[in-house]
């Protein structure tokens, strides 16, 4: 069974919190997928994608998701 994690970032890095949930997520699966949800997002998402043990990395990337 795969784990998702919701990434926090701030479109420039992820937050030490997605990298202690992926951590967490460790010790209950293999398969760890990740969420990259936001505006101009796609720095994070590749970031993400470097994150060990992060088996795959969902990315949804829409103008809609901008935050002030």
């Amino acid at each position: 069974m795969s784990v998702l994690v919701i990434a926090e970032h701030d479109n420039s890095e992820l937050k030490s919190a997605t990298l202690n949930a992926v951590t967490a997520a460790k010790e209950i699966s293999g398969d760890i997928d990740i969420l990259v949800a936001g505006s101009k997002s796609g720095d994070v998402a590749n970031v993400a994608a470097q994150v060990m043990g992060v088996s795959k990395v969902i990315h949804a990337n829409n103008c809609v998701m901008k935050t002030n």
